[in-house]
């Protein structure tokens, strides 16, 4: 294994801070060891096409205000929602499959403060 290749496996990814609260907030914990596994290597394979880790690609979508304060960029989540539907082209998923791997790398955003709504499946 490559670092880089390290750098984005499923043991990796799954030991990031924003990853840990993807899996709290959305109680993925109890999911069964494959689907467990599916998950982080779905995040991991994005991460590696993005050239970030996950808590880069969450913290990513944030800037500053003039004020200081923190806010969500629209910009760089219409790009984010853009890149996701593209990496899902990309691995060959179609139809529901598609829409549903699509729509777990959404959830990672929305469980780290991230507002960006996925796609409904209308088969």
């Amino acid at each position: 294994m490559t670092p880089e290749e390290a750098a984005f496996s499923p043991e990796t990814i799954g030991a990031a801070p924003s990853v840990q609260r993807w899996f709290d907030s959305a109680r993925l914990h109890s999911d069964p060891e494959d689907e467990t596994q599916f998950r982080l290597q779905l995040l991991g394979d994005f991460c590696a096409q993005m050239g970030q880790t996950p808590d880069e690609l969450a913290a990513g979508l944030r800037r500053t205000t003039k004020g200081g304060d923190e806010a969500i960029s629209g910009k760089r989540r219409k790009a984010m929602d853009a890149a996701i539907d593209e990496f899902v082209e990309k691995s060959g998923w179609t139809g529901r499959d598609a829409v549903v791997n699509g729509n777990m790398l959404r959830s990672f955003l929305v469980h780290n403060g991230i507002f960006i709504q996925g796609r409904a499946w209308r088969g």
